[in-house]
C-alpha cells in the first residue's frame, strides 16, 4: 500500500467510527445556536473529540481545524480539518443526508477528502493520484454532455434568499431552466451525488466554512470532475460553489453569468 492509501484507511476507518457516533443521537437531538447562528447538537461535539482524539494518537505530529473545537498547530507539514455533522439541519430533522467529512493539507493544500454518510452507510473517500472510492468500488462522475439533460442539485433555497444577490440568484433560475431538473440534495451530499453520477452539477451561492469544502476539491478532481466558483477561480470560505461532471462544467458556468 502507498501512503496515500493508508491515510485514505484511516480517514475511512476514523469517519466510520466518528459516524457511529452520531447514530447514537440520530432522530432525537436537541439543537442549540451558536454565537453565529449555526446549528449545533452534541452529537456534533461528541464525534469531533473522537475524531480529534484520534489523529492525534496516530499522527501527533499533524496539525488539526475543526468546527467544533480549538485549532491545533502543525509540526509536520500536514493538517487534517473535520467537519463532525456536515448537514447539521438534516441531522436535526431525522433526514438521514448527513455526512462527517475529513480532509487531509499538506503544506496547505488539500490532497485528500473523505464523506461518510452514517445512515446510509456508504463512505467516499479520495486523494491525490489514488482514485474516488465509495465502499471500495471507483468513483465516477457522469457522462452527460447536453445542459437541457442534466440533473442539477443545490443545497438549500435560504442560500439563494439570505446569503446571495440578485445577479447570482437570476442566474440560478437560468440554470435551473436550462437543466432536466432540480433538487435540493445538498451540503455534502450534493456533492456526493456529483462524484458518483447521480447527479450532474451542484451550484451554491455560498461554499460555506473550509470544512464545508475542503475535501471537496480533491473529491471532485479524482472522481473526473471540476470544482470552482462560477467564473472558473477557486472556491474559497464563503465564495460560489460549481462543482459538476467536468463535461457541463463551462455550459453551466456561462448559463450563470449571462
Amino acid at each position: 500500500m502507498t501512503d496515500r492509501d493508508n491515510l485514505m484507511e484511516f480517514a475511512t476507518r476514523a469517519a466510520r467510527a466518528a459516524g457511529e457516533i452520531t447514530l447514537r443521537h440520530f432522530g432525537r437531538a436537541a439543537v442549540r445556536f451558536k454565537g453565529d447562528g449555526s446549528e449545533v447538537t452534541a452529537a456534533d461535539l461528541a464525534a469531533e473529540e473522537y475524531l480529534r482524539t484520534a489523529i492525534a494518537e496516530a499522527f501527533p505530529e499533524d496539525g488539526l481545524v475543526g468546527e467544533e473545537g480549538e485549532d491545533v498547530p502543525s509540526r509536520s507539514g500536514r493538517r487534517w480539518i473535520v467537519d463532525p455533522i456536515d448537514g447539521t439541519r438534516s441531522f436535526s430533522c431525522g433526514v438521514p443526508l448527513y455526512c462527517v467529512l475529513i480532509a487531509l493539507e499538506e503544506q496547505g493544500t488539500p490532497v485528500l477528502g473523505c464523506a461518510h454518510f452514517p445512515v446510509l452507510a456508504e463512505t467516499l473517500v479520495a486523494a491525490d493520484g489514488a482514485g474516488a472510492w465509495v465502499n471500495g468500488v471507483a468513483a465516477r462522475v457522469s457522462e452527460c454532455d447536453d445542459l437541457a439533460s442534466a440533473r442539477l442539485v443545490t443545497s438549500g433555497f435560504e442560500y439563494w434568499r439570505d446569503r446571495s444577490n440578485d445577479a447570482d440568484r437570476a442566474g440560478f433560475e437560468r440554470l435551473v431552466k436550462a437543466t432536466r431538473f432540480a433538487r435540493t440534495w445538498g451540503d455534502g451530499y450534493g456533492y456526493f451525488l456529483v462524484a458518483t453520477g447521480r447527479m450532474d452539477l451542484l451550484a451554491d451561492p455560498i461554499a460555506g466554512s473550509y470544512w464545508d469544502w475542503a475535501p471537496m476539491d480533491v473529491i471532485l478532481r479524482e472522481s473526473g470532475g471540476r470544482f470552482t466558483q462560477f467564473d472558473g477561480s477557486p472556491v474559497g470560505a464563503w465564495t460560489q460553489a460549481l462543482a459538476t461532471n467536468g463535461r457541463l462544467h463551462d455550459a453551466a458556468a456561462r448559463v450563470l453569468l449571462a
